[in-house]
């Protein structure tokens, strides 16, 4: 892993509403320990997704929900998905919280999850507070209190992944954005990993202090896993701060909602072209990974059940079985998947060539490239050989009857998988980073900063609480980097000194920067408006969610008129990158569900004709060829670059 001993990244000027970011992004610790004390939040975020994954739809089953009114937790997911995150984006983007744009937002989404999740956790405890206990209405309103603590864990938690992310593109500069997203994507391969065998244990009996249930348990070890790590992030990571908002005109007057969402709006049509060209490849992308989240499990146990059929005369016992047998063994299969997405994000890295951490070693000179790059893959390559790896595999299924035959082909999507929660982002950061980057030519390559003076009187915003904090910013070698920098004078050909007269003192403004290309129309200062584009991505992700629910409902109704769409398992949402776990972990409490399906589902399928899941499995794999082709032009033109 590459560190980075002081990080001082900003983009200096005012940005058009007038508004300017401030101060110096910098993370506290060790150079080997400041990355991953930068996205050891997702670890918790991912734990608590699986969790909420794998035992929400069997818990709301369990308190008696009718099946049927299921579409209403489903909506959850794409729902926050659509609305937290381009909204909080585009709040955060405009915070002037002295603390910083994001960590205000990402400590209220950890304040709201942990009340969810308590919620969730203890439904009953909390609905016996306002009836009693065995009553029909204490029933009722402990189905609507689960109901509730889903979409508060489902909301919340986006608003937590979006300033998680917003973060990490505010805070690394160009040439660690690779890095940066590989690590996010490896917190999130051990968080799915450790929820798949955590799930799987009795806690009551380990932690019978914790919980009576496995869900209160479970409850009480995510909040403390989503905490701690987040409480650590708001430590380590200091943010800029937006220092003033003055307004330029009539036309600048005007704030609140219709103006924030009328900023998403413009920004959604006039994105740069690469990032415009990430967001259709993720709009396809997700097409074909939405069914592998929802019915992988559904998948392997169906083709179990079709080779080994039930005899006419098997008891409600032997049905069971059959069912948790078949359950067992897609969960198997995820668990298989998870591992080998763990694997490829720790060790995939290695073989991706970072031209822009390149660039930033040989001073943005173009030096040729000995054998050591010979081995190594541009990123956006890497993409296109995932979705091309995935479309093969939902195009064998065709070929595919056996349980053996649909696990590995259902393993090797963990590679895709594992591309997928680590390149788009990646790429994405390094297209805001380096489209942010200040036009000043001439200049040597390395990230602009800006350096702050304690000249500041008491009228300023912050006043002396804001010049503590940027003392305790620079410490170490950037104290020295200072000093030297004010003996040595400033060069004209490498460094600019600008002072700003004013009643509340002067802002030093010391840049180093290089012009990454030609910067296209619309792009501006895209770094702070990282939150708008990452909300804006996020949309085209979740789009495909409700395309292809309602294109398995009409595929379900055409070739299995039985099966509902609704099954025991949720993907959550975009960024959850849990499916590893999905419903099929909660084999605790499975035989105790099972009881609970309605009088037409006790009648066993035994599964002839055309394998639904199968079909939408294939209509995912042509989506993927798009994709793969986009990917690859994507490729050709970062490659021209």
């Amino acid at each position: 892993m590459t560190g980075f001993s002081a990080l001082a990244v900003a983009e200096e000027g005012e940005r058009e509403d007038g508004s300017q970011l401030t101060g110096v992004s910098k993370i506290l610790g060790p150079r080997w320990l400041q990355i991953p004390n930068l996205t050891i939040g997702f670890l918790g975020v991912q734990v608590l997704w699986s969790i909420e994954m794998a035992y929400a739809s069997p818990y709301l089953l369990s308190l008696g929900l009718k099946k049927s009114l299921m579409a209403i937790v489903f909506l959850a997911g794409p729902l926050s998905g659509l609305i937290v995150q381009p909204i909080i984006g585009v709040l955060s983007d405009n915070s002037k919280s002295r603390f910083g744009r994001r960590r205000p937002y990402m400590l209220l989404g950890v304040a709201l999850s942990v009340f969810g999740l308590f919620l969730l956790g203890f439904t009953r405890q909390f609905a016996g507070i306002f009836t009693l206990p065995g009553t029909t209405a204490n029933d009722t309103l402990t189905i609507w209190l689960a109901v509730l603590s889903i979409y508060c864990v489902d909301f919340s938690v986006n608003i937590v992944q979006a300033v998680d992310r917003a973060l990490l593109v505010d805070t690394l500069p160009t040439s660690e954005q690779a890095n940066g997203n590989a690590w996010i994507a490896r917190m999130l391969g051990i968080g799915s990993v450790a929820a798949f065998f955590v799930g799987n244990i009795d806690l009551t009996a380990i932690f019978p202090m914790l919980g009576k249930t496995q869900l209160e348990v479970l409850s009480i070890i995510t909040i403390t896993l989503l905490i701690i790590p987040h409480l650590t992030m708001s430590y380590c990571v200091k943010e800029k701060v937006l220092l003033y908002f003055k307004y330029l005109g009539s036309s600048q007057a005007e704030k609140g909602v219709i103006a924030e969402l009328r900023l998403l709006w413009d920004t959604m049509f006039t994105l740069p072209r690469v990032i415009r060209q990430i967001c259709y490849i993720q709009l396809f992308a997700w097409i074909g990974w939405f069914p592998v989240l929802f019915y992988t499990t559904v998948y392997i146990g169906e083709l179990y059940k079709r080779a080994n059929p039930l005899p006419a005369d098997a008891d409600n016992g032997a049905i069971q079985r059959w069912d948790a047998e078949a359950t067992r063994l897609g969960t198997r299969v995820m668990l298989y998947g998870s591992v080998l997405t763990m694997a490829t994000n720790f060790l995939a890295p290695l073989f991706v060539y970072d031209e822009a951490a390149e660039k930033e070693r040989n001073g943005n000179q173009w030096v040729e490239v000995k054998n050591p790059q010979i081995y190594k893959v541009h990123p956006a390559t890497l993409w296109a050989a995932s979705h091309l790896l995935f479309s093969c595999c939902m195009g064998a299924t065709l070929f595919t009857s056996s349980v053996a035959g649909a696990t590995i082909l259902m393993t090797l999507t963990g590679f895709s998988w594992a591309i997928t929660l680590w390149v788009p982002f990646s790429l994405l950061g390094e297209a805001i980073r380096s489209d942010s980057s200040p036009l000043s030519e001439g200049l040597d390559s390395d990230d602009a900063s800006i350096l702050l003076c304690n000249r500041r009187s008491g009228d300023s915003p912050f006043g002396d609480r804001y010049s503590e904090e940027r003392r305790f910013l620079l410490v170490g070698e950037e104290k020295e980097e200072l000093e030297e920098e004010k003996e040595e004078g400033s060069g004209v050909s490498s460094r600019s000194s600008v002072s700003i007269e004013g009643g509340n003192g002067e802002v030093r403004v010391r840049e180093n920067a290089y012009v990454a290309g030609a910067k296209e129309a619309g792009g501006g200062d895209l770094s702070a408006k990282a939150g708008v584009i990452l909300g804006i991505h996020n949309i085209f992700i979740v789009i495909p969610q409700f395309l292809m629910t309602g294109l398995s409902s009409i595929i379900f109704a055409i070739f299995e008129p039985t099966k509902s769409v609704l099954h025991h398992h949720r993907p959550g949402n975009t960024r959850p990158i849990g499916n590893v776990t999905l419903a099929a972990s909660a084999n605790t409490t499975l035989n105790d569900l099972l009881s609970l399906r309605d009088e037409d589902s006790d009648q066993v399928d035994q599964a002839d004709g055309p394998n639904s899941v199968a079909i939408i499995f294939r209509l995912g794999g042509i989506a993927a060829v798009v994709a793969f082709v986009l990917c690859l032009r994507l490729s050709r033109e970062l490659k021209r670059r």
